[in-house]
């Protein structure tokens, strides 16, 4: 009998199974048992779980006239009730109005991302995406063989003016750009949040060079402070842009759901890849009635969760890294924060430190599509307490130090 180790098929694959063959394949990975503080992947709370309200939501839902429904296949485009609550959320915290019918229902919103990438990506057409760029993205990106051309990202977000060149230089080439990835808020992983000018302007060069914008918003209900901006779908009038968004950073990852906003017409592009027989019914049933009575309430537990976080992180990085040219941004939301080391610092041995003292990060280059990022890191506040942030931080901070040769 053959062993099944020994057989041959990789001269089987598809095109875009071959692309990064033997790579990783996951996005996210779990949180890392030997760090003691895990400030490497941007992981909810588990602390702010609504445990006790989902466990009663459930319950609830399976004694009600849904019961039924819930444990059955479900709708082609999700579950209408929680398209609902997508539209309700953007009325709620944007004063956005949308129709069901700009909705689908996804996997989490790195499904909803892969949805748009498979409707409209070919293996070797041209995107534009910020640099640095969500790690998970990239994955998903690289996955459906693009040519990636990088924007940088400044404090009031992707550079206009370099996604003009860009899009100028693919004209003279003859090539269309497919869309223009972004993060408007809270841009993962440097931080900040796009500026009102510079939405008004990547939409206009949309529309100028004839091309989609995917709007990647996986933290925008969870601001510290600042002004919510209009999203750059609302500023488009729902023409060009198609906007991903997610349950898991406002309820919890696990319940895996999230959604694509996007005109009408295009959303059966995306229901061609959405196999399966509609997404997660029951779970969609139990998280649409917890968050349709609590929603607004219970991100505002979150936004004090994670702000506390925050601060607590830059007070222990700040208390030991004053005083030297490190560049450490504050973001007015979300998970992270991004850093620029101080300069001398030796990444190598400060990988070796930070593991002495079991604390976990994530290096700069894992967030470059075309290389670079070697002197930058990004620490996630959002797992640990506000205790271990500051606690983790500063052991962080003295590990940097010390990479520097000063103790």
């Amino acid at each position: 009998m053959t062993d099944p180790a020994s057989v041959r098929f990789e001269h089987l694959l598809s095109r875009q199974a071959l692309i990064g063959w033997g790579a990783p394949l996951g996005t996210q990975r779990p949180v890392t048992r030997s760090a003691l503080y895990e400030f490497g992947g941007g992981f909810p709370d588990p602390a702010s779980f609504p445990y006790d309200g989902i466990a009663e939501t459930t319950a609830r839902l399976m004694k009600s006239d849904e019961g039924p429904a819930a444990l059955t296949y479900g709708e082609p485009l999700g579950y209408r009730g929680l398209r609902e609550l997508v539209r309700q959320k953007y009325e709620m915290f944007e004063g956005l109005k949308i129709s069901l019918e700009n909705v689908i229902i996804s996997n989490g919103s790195g499904h909803a991302l892969s949805l748009a990438m498979s409707a409209f990506l070919d293996i070797g057409d041209a995107i534009i995406a910020e640099s640095p760029c969500f790690s998970g993205t990239l994955v998903n990106l690289r996955r459906h063989g693009p040519t990636i051309l990088h924007a940088p990202v400044d404090a009031e977000g992707i550079v206009t003016r370099v996604v003009r060149e860009r899009l100028e230089q693919l004209r003279r080439e003859g090539r269309p750009c497919k869309f223009i990835y972004t993060i408007v808020n809270f841009q993962n992983p440097s931080g900040p949040s796009q500026s009102l000018a510079r939405r008004h302007e990547i939409v206009e060069l949309a529309h100028e060079f004839d091309t989609l914008i995917l709007e990647d918003d996986a933290y925008g209900e969870l601001r510290f402070e600042g002004e919510t901006l209009p999203s750059l779908y609302e500023i488009d009038g729902g023409r060009r842009v198609i906007r991903a968004g997610t349950l898991s950073k406002i309820l919890g990852a696990g319940v895996r759901l999230g959604w694509l906003c996007a005109p009408r017409e295009m959303i059966p592009a995306f229901q061609a890849f959405l196999f399966g027989g509609g997404v997660n019914p029951f779970v969609s049933r139990v998280a649409t009635l917890f968050m349709r009575e609590h929603m607004a309430e219970h991100v505002k537990l979150l936004i004090d969760v994670y702000r506390a976080k925050r601060d607590a992180m830059l007070k222990g990085l700040w208390e030991v890294l004053r005083g030297t040219d490190v560049e450490i941004n504050r973001p007015e939301g979300g998970f992270f924060i991004w850093m620029k080391l101080p300069s001398g610092t030796d990444r190598g041995k400060l990988a070796t430190l930070a593991a002495e003292v079991r604390v976990q990060y994530t290096p700069g280059p894992a967030f470059y599509p075309t290389g670079g990022g070697e002197e930058f890191i990004r620490l996630a506040f959002s797992y640990e307490s506000p205790e271990k942030c500051y606690e983790g931080s500063k052991l962080l901070a003295q590990a940097i130090l010390a990479a520097r040769g000063r103790a």
